[in-house]
């Protein structure tokens, strides 16, 4: 289902709002906007994500998952592990998932995912537009990113071909989404646990939530040990979405 239709472009502002634009406009699922440069990509929080033009792999992917908005968060897991899946394929890299949204390879950020819902009626996802920036065939990065970024170049020594690795990624991404269509975050839950880097790491949180990552829930949501056997839920949003934001602050203490 994803990449059936792709929607190719030289330079645009945003892969993100195109994609949007099209799910507005009754896109199918599985809908694909690429483009060699994003004059004003971003990642979470509004921050800005920084591309050199033609050596990145900048997709949106138009998804339509069935299910309450607050399972839309897993699907920045689910993107991670076929991120993971392709760099193994085409490049015999071994990836961990930096959670909830960031893929690295050797401590250095790779991938970028960028999950935005809308709402359908009530609780229900309208549509998802899924972003994803990897890092390709860079060989440096700006001041600020040098020592935080890698890319697939500089981790191999050779470059790439964009249009084949992007096949790689939508047809490992189209494989994973299946499995969780079909069952849910509890069909990829052990592989997230396996191949993240975030557990066991001591990590802090919005709310000023501060302890060691010890596992991820069975809904996607990191549990962090904050001291004398309490673990608390830190669960990830998807960007500019209210309502999400709202369902996330319902998460309580186990």
């Amino acid at each position: 289902m994803i990449g059936s239709v792709v929607h190719a472009f030289e330079s645009v502002t945003s892969t993100q709002e195109l994609a949007a634009a099209l799910a507005r406009e009754g896109a199918a699922a599985g809908t694909v906007v690429t483009a060699r440069h994003q004059t004003g990509g971003r990642g979470r929080r509004g921050r800005s994500w920084w591309d050199a033009p033609g050596r990145s792999l900048l997709l949106s992917v138009l998804l339509r998952p069935p299910g309450p908005v607050a399972q839309t968060p897993q699907l920045s897991l689910v993107a991670a592990l076929a991120i993971a899946d392709a760099l193994a394929t085409a490049a015999a890299l071994r990836a961990r998932i930096r959670w909830p949204n960031d893929v690295f390879v050797d401590d250095r950020k790779i991938c970028g995912i960028l999950p935005e819902a809308v709402s359908g009626d009530g609780r229900s996802v309208g549509h998802v537009i899924l972003g994803l920036g990897i890092n390709v065939n860079q060989t440096e990065f700006p001041d600020a990113l040098a020592t935080r970024a890698t890319s697939i170049r500089l981790l191999t020594g050779r470059p790439y071909e964009l249009v084949p690795l992007r096949r790689m990624v939508l047809e490992a991404l189209d494989q994973r989404y299946a499995r969780w269509l079909a069952g849910g975050f509890a069909a990829v839950r052990a592989e997230c646990r396996r191949c993240s880097s975030t557990l066991g790491e001591r990590v802090r949180a919005d709310g000023g939530v501060e302890g060691v990552a010890v596992d991820i829930a069975e809904d996607g949501a990191l549990l962090v040990d904050t001291g004398g056997g309490v673990l608390t839920r830190v669960v990830s949003v998807p960007a500019d979405d209210t309502e999400a934001r709202e369902v996330a602050n319902d998460a309580a203490r186990h």
